[in-house]
């Protein structure tokens, strides 16, 4: 586990901390698909994107996510918290995977896969095309489906620091994510639907490199076995609270004894 990382939820600190000049705002999603395909007692798999080596996650396993950029500050809708930072979310997805969530379900609109890659490209060159590509196609973005799950701020003794507010979804089942997806080849390399045990498991034997806000929430979903517990079981105390509030966590460099 990762010993050497103490938290902190002190909010003047956090707050602090998390209007500072150098700290970008960035939003990901954790996309779960049912299935009954498993080896580990869970009926779902969850998304994770092999960051390259030039990331700030050099090499790590990460959740499709992003930086906020300023066109996803622009759409507009009634009644929807946090409606940038979905935005960033739901589009940051689409660019690393080719997973668009979109009501009604782009799989249904979109049904040729080139013309798929084609604004997958188009979004990943320029992000005001996301909206673009609603609008011609008459998609909405799926933040109705977005659920808060956790936000995290990078440790001041880093050189790029991140407020990264992460949402959970759970796919219909209707939905072919294995079959629809893969890496985008630049910002990630590798694409893999793990069960959070399975994912443990990797890091535990060094297959793969978690940071520490993967790893717990990982940690947090593991020991819920059915999708359908998920949104009103997981991550509550460490990450979230009963009536929908995220906890922001900072972690903190500390030195302490390793157990043997």
């Amino acid at each position: 586990m990762f010993r050497n990382m103490a938290t902190t939820r002190s909010m003047s600190t956090v707050v602090a901390q998390a209007i500072a000049k150098d700290i970008r705002s960035s939003a990901t999603l954790i996309v779960v698909a049912p299935t009954t395909k498993t080896t580990t007692g869970h009926n779902y798999e969850l998304l994770m994107m092999k960051r390259n080596a030039k990331s700030s996650f050099i090499n790590a396993h990460v959740f499709p996510g992003g930086v906020v950029d300023k066109h996803d500050t622009q759409w507009k809708m009634d009644n929807i918290s946090e409606l940038t930072n979905k935005i960033c979310a739901i589009r940051e997805t689409f660019e690393e995977s080719g997973l668009l969530l979109t009501n009604p379900p782009a799989h249904t609109v979109l049904k040729d896969a080139a013309t798929r890659e084609t604004w997958r490209q188009r979004v990943h060159d320029d992000a005001s095309q996301f909206q673009v590509l609603c609008d011609t196609h008459k998609l909405v973005p799926a933040v109705d489906k977005l659920v808060p799950f956790a936000n995290w701020i990078t440790p001041p003794q880093e050189r790029r620091r991140y407020n990264t507010h992460f949402f959970i979804t759970v796919l219909d089942p209707s939905i072919a994510a294995h079959e629809t997806t893969a890496a985008d080849g630049k910002e990630t390399v590798q694409l893999d639907w793990f069960t959070p045990d399975q994912a443990l498991s990797a890091w535990k034997e060094q297959k793969i490199v978690l940071f520490p806000p993967q790893w717990y929430c990982l940690h947090s979903m593991a020991p819920i076995s059915s999708f359908s517990d998920l949104i009103a079981k997981a991550g509550f105390g460490a990450l979230r609270t009963r009536d929908g509030r995220v906890s922001t966590v900072m972690p903190q460099h500390g030195a302490v004894e390793d157990e043997d």
